[in-house]
């Protein structure tokens, strides 16, 4: 009997301590506002987006911020409310709404949601279709592929760490690497672009951009960042870089400084693991990493303009190398290039649009 009464009294004291939390259920009824919906929102670039709030509480002020900023301010609101948001020319991405609301008696209650501005645009379905084969080195682990003065350039990664990464000038026909320079293993190499005569390679973890002169190969230089290195091009002005998220980070050639952040969208969601870059007539391309996709996506909105099928080209060339990786534009020739890799065959293609 006293075992029981001491059970009793240590389950009464339990209850007693969580009694304030229990009380009410879920405990919405306590909270003096919360929004009116509960996942996080998406909606298309230009369309309204109202935010339903329901306030149930003596409130004395309720500031409503979109990404940091308060768009709307009431002073003792009640009831059910709602505003719009004011997004119809804000670029496609994530953004946070969020509300933090002041009560009577001093205290503050906080929420936050995630809104999705999505495409407005559908992409077009285009497909790669092979065109010329040419040799390609199967050892060499593309990350990067470019021609520059009509010469081509590629950039290769180091999976076994054996200090396998190079930058290096290839003779297209032949699938010979002309010229290289190489790193030491503790170095990874990504994406490599060309611009004003020098070549710039991002490495995956080490937070470097190596700078080589285009005539000899000549390290002249390194920048430093923070996060991954992906993919890499530039815009005639600007170097474009991926880290395998949604985001392009545009930089400045001149010492790497970060420009803007760009995400990339179609009209149903972020298009993560972009990674190797081509940038061509207002548009950059962009493969998806482990997939047959390259996406065509408008350099100024982010916006996917196009989803090329690649996997005619994988399944000619893929044999047993790794994933499809290295789209470049050869200017003198007006043609495409993709290979993939340890491929062991480099691709002309041609992007065929659908028939209007």
């Amino acid at each position: 009997m006293k075992k029981i009464f001491i059970y009793l009294l240590v389950a009464g004291f339990i209850v007693a301590l969580l009694f304030p939390y229990l009380k009410g259920g879920s405990g919405d009824d306590t909270i003096p506002v919360k929004f009116g919906f509960e996942a996080n929102l998406a909606v298309k670039q230009g369309e309204n987006l109202p935010i339903p709030l329901v306030v149930d509480g003596d409130l004395k002020t309720l500031h409503l911020k979109f990404n940091g900023k308060t768009v709307k301010t009431w002073n003792s609101p009640t009831g059910k409310i709602s505003f719009v948001l004011p997004i119809s020319e804000t670029p496609v991405g994530a953004y946070s709404v969020e509300f933090d609301g002041y009560t009577t008696d001093g205290n503050t209650t906080h929420d936050q949601r995630l809104i999705r501005i999505l495409s407005d645009v559908t992409p077009e379905k285009w497909t790669a279709e092979v065109v010329n084969s040419y040799p390609h080195n199967a050892t060499s682990f593309t990350q990067g592929l470019e021609f520059y003065n009509g010469s081509l350039f590629e950039g290769t990664g180091d999976p076994n760490q054996k200090g396998e990464t190079i930058v290096g000038e290839v003779d297209l026909k032949s699938g010979e690497i002309l010229r290289k320079m190489g790193l030491d293993a503790s170095h990874f190499g990504e994406g490599i672009t060309i611009m004003n005569d020098k070549i710039y390679q991002l490495t995956w973890k080490n937070g470097k951009c190596l700078i080589y002169k285009v005539d000899n190969l000549e390290n002249v230089g390194e920048f430093s960042y923070t996060g991954e290195g992906w993919g890499l091009c530039n815009d005639g002005k600007n170097l474009i870089m991926s880290d395998g998220s949604e985001r392009l980070y545009f930089r400045d050639a001149k010492n790497f400084a970060l420009l803007k952040t760009m995400e990339v969208y179609t009209d149903a969601g972020p298009v993560v693991r972009l990674n190797e870059l081509e940038y061509h007539d207002g548009l950059i391309y962009a493969n998806v990493w482990m997939t047959d996709d390259v996406v065509a996506i408008d350099a100024k909105s982010g916006k996917v303009i196009a989803i090329i099928d690649a996997r005619q080209v994988s399944l000619t060339g893929k044999g047993n190398g790794d994933v499809l990786n290295g789209i470049a534009y050869n200017k003198k020739t007006n043609s495409w290039y993709m290979t993939g890799k340890n491929w062991s065959k480099l691709f002309e293609v041609k992007f065929s649009k659908p028939s209007v």
